[in-house]
């Protein structure tokens, strides 16, 4: 099987420029020779922006109504299979609308079937100062993407006074201390630079960064990066008992975890659960198509390499 593709995650405010964003990086990728497919999350039934980044993507789906929920979520990964399968994408991206919750769409492409054609490469979040939600859904939407983003890029920076600008900024590294900072006008941004490899911690010097170039970080600690989602692959059987006393060690800042594996000694497949408040569940599962054993780990604030580590050891030899 064909390796997964990158999957990037475009969300943030309404109203702050993520059309213009991707159709910046629709022309980056095309000039990098890639196939970009391109997922629509508006909130009308009718594509506006669709037609727009049809003029660069290879090829560009619509997914109806604007919020991600149950029955999008399939329509979700319905979609990726297509632009991966037939279109033939190397890439793939969403935009979603100013409605759809982030994290959503994080649970859906993490899903271990969908992980085989698409891996979870970035959440990149687009926001700007200027108050347009008016709605309490909304609100939470921005707050969503502004805490699962891996990127977060300051937008329209031209329409606002220096020292009101200053404090859009602190209030937004405040909630994601993880997340580099570009500062834009009109989402001109390096798209080399922003798309480039990240990596588990940075120099500190390099998280906040304008156009691409490293900027001082005196006024703002920033934290080591580390991704929203993390997939451990489990190669072996894992002992129960320590398993089971790995569920109960799970820090209160990870939000979802799921995934399949077996026990030693065992023949069922299992299928693990958790999303808090709720206690983790693990129970036989038949299914005729099986991915391979993984587990994925959603939330960020957590120690992510000795969670890992805790849960490998817990393979027996």
């Amino acid at each position: 099987m064909p390796s997964p593709v990158p999957f990037y995650l475009l969300c943030g405010s309404l109203g702050a420029g993520k059309t213009t964003l991707l159709m910046r990086l629709l022309e980056y990728w095309k000039s990098q020779g890639l196939r970009a497919g391109v997922l629509m999350n508006e909130a009308g039934e009718v594509s506006i922006d669709g037609p727009r980044a049809g003029t660069i993507a290879e090829q560009v789906m619509n997914l109806a109504g604007g919020c991600v929920c149950c029955d999008t979520k399939e329509d979700l990964s319905w979609g990726i299979a297509q632009l991966v399968n037939d279109a033939a994408s190397d890439v793939v991206i969403i935009e979603c609308s100013g409605l759809a919750d982030p994290a959503e769409v994080i649970d859906a492409v993490t899903d271990l079937y969908t992980a085989r054609l698409a891996t979870l490469e970035r959440v990149i979040a687009l926001l700007h100062p200027i108050a347009s939600e008016t709605s309490h859904s909304s609100q939470y939407v921005t707050a969503q993407a502004i805490r699962c983003a891996d990127e977060l890029i300051l937008n329209k920076q031209d329409l606002y006074v220096p020292g009101h600008w200053e404090g859009f900024k602190s209030g937004i590294v405040k909630q994601n201390p993880y997340a580099r900072i570009w500062e834009t006008t009109q989402a001109r941004i390096d798209a080399a630079a922003l798309l480039a490899p990240m990596h588990q911690a940075r120099p500190a010097k390099q998280t906040n960064v304008v156009f691409g170039e490293p900027r001082p970080s005196s006024s703002h600690k920033r934290a080591d990066y580390h991704p929203i989602a993390t997939t451990v692959k489990l190669p072996a059987p894992l002992n129960r008992t320590s398993f089971e006393a790995w569920t109960k060690s799970l820090p209160k800042e990870l939000e979802r975890a799921k995934g399949f594996f077996r026990f030693a000694g065992e023949p069922e497949l299992q299928e693990f659960q958790y999303a808090p408040p709720g206690t983790p569940t693990i129970a036989p599962i038949m299914l005729l198509d099986e991915p391979n054993p993984a587990i994925v780990l959603i939330g960020r604030g957590y120690d992510v390499e000795t969670l890992r580590a805790a849960l490998l050891s817990c393979m027996e030899s």
